[in-house]
């Protein structure tokens, strides 16, 4: 568990629990051990106010992520909402009707409506809240990970960009240009590696391919870099291995408040975002 506040993005605390404590799932609980977090948290805590407000970063293998694309979009949200659940019906894993669901309009153009939309199973969603709203937290940000750290990605220059994020067993591919999401899709490695072969190479570069073909293929145009987010002592030689295999340049996020690593990119992301 990470925190940081946004007055002083350099005064963040990181603390590794000592047991498996959370297994991201879109459709069963994710905390095992919630106490666990509850005690961390309290310990994490701004004890000096009376209210905190908090931003919560979450697993992207909690949510459900899609692009979709509309010939005409109503006027009304509760319309809009209505047609967004209705395509994501048949794509997630819990009761759409059910579930907490948001968006955000990425090309607006006559006839093409671009909208990237997000859903988490209502459970899932009040599961994480309660451990903040417990300590008193007020939330202001419920997001997943690979959205929250968006803004370290941002500088990677002009056409498409493929970005890797490994946090735990969930990998996640995303292609972007400039700051439209033009794919993403997160995998659960631990549930095709239960016989504990590792995975980093193999996974990653299957995922990579995958990936560019398909911005070749779907988008039309050949991916300009890769950034690797998350694969720690390892980031050097899959990047390289990859600039081998594939022939894309890599290169590691960095953030401006400290190295990206599995357990804060999205936390860093945000500060990037909205520091002071």
């Amino acid at each position: 568990m990470a925190t940081a506040p946004p007055r002083d993005p350099t005064g963040g605390r990181l603390e590794i629990l000592d047991e498996k404590s959370l297994e991201a799932s879109p459709s069963a609980p994710n905390l095992l051990r919630p106490q666990a977090y509850r005690e961390a948290l309290l310990r994490m805590a701004n004890t000096g106010r009376k209210r905190n407000t908090a931003a919560l970063v979450i697993p992207d293998y909690a949510v459900r992520m899609a692009i979709l694309d509309f010939e005409e979009f109503p006027q009304g949200e509760d319309e809009r909402t209505a047609l967004v659940r209705f395509r994501l019906r048949k794509s997630v894993p819990f009761h759409i009707d059910e579930a907490q669901v948001a968006y955000s309009i990425q090309v607006s153009e006559p006839k093409r409506i671009e909208v990237f939309a997000v859903a988490i199973a209502r459970p899932i969603l009040l599961e994480y809240e309660a451990l903040f709203t417990e300590a008193g937290f007020r939330l202001g940000l419920v997001t997943p990970s690979s959205i929250a750290a968006l803004p370290l990605y941002a500088e990677s220059g002009s056409g498409i960009t493929l970005v890797a994020k490994l946090a735990g067993t969930t990998l996640s591919m995303l292609l972007i240009e400039e700051r439209r999401i033009r794919l993403i899709r997160s995998l659960n490695l631990h549930a095709e590696h239960e016989d504990g072969v590792s995975h980093a190479d193999s996974d990653l570069l299957d995922g990579l391919q995958q990936t560019l073909a398909f911005a070749e293929d779907q988008i039309g145009e050949r991916v300009k870099r890769l950034l690797l987010c998350g694969f720690g002592h390892q980031a050097e030689y899959l990047g390289r291995m990859a600039e081998n295999e594939l022939k894309v340049p890599y290169a590691v996020v960095r953030s401006r408040f400290g190295v990206a690593a599995q357990e804060n990119a999205g936390l860093l992301g945000l500060l990037e975002e909205y520091a002071a």
